[in-house]
């Protein structure tokens, strides 16, 4: 195995860290952020408002996380490109 592979793996590596850490902190936000929203979906008054900070909420927070994901993904293919370019190069 050539040093371009092993990099190719620490990248595919990375790249699925990334991808997996996101898709949990996501989970965990929007799930601890539910009980005290719920909490307060269920006050006289301030329900209404509170259901509509809480959908802002949760689109904000996937709408990161897509993003997060998304540069993961274009960082990870222009770094592979890069990465068969030089593997092709030191033949």
């Amino acid at each position: 195995m050539n040093n371009v592979a092993r990099w190719r793996g620490a990248v595919a590596l990375v790249r699925d860290a990334v991808e997996h850490g996101s898709r949990a902190v996501q989970r965990i936000q929007i799930e601890s952020a539910r009980r005290p929203f719920g909490i307060l979906e269920r006050i006289p008054g301030v329900a209404e408002p509170t259901r509509v900070v809480h959908g802002v909420h949760d689109a904000s927070v996937t709408a990161v996380h897509e993003a997060i994901r998304g540069v993961n993904v274009v960082v990870g293919a222009t770094i592979d490109f890069a990465l068969r370019r030089a593997d092709k190069g030191s033949d």
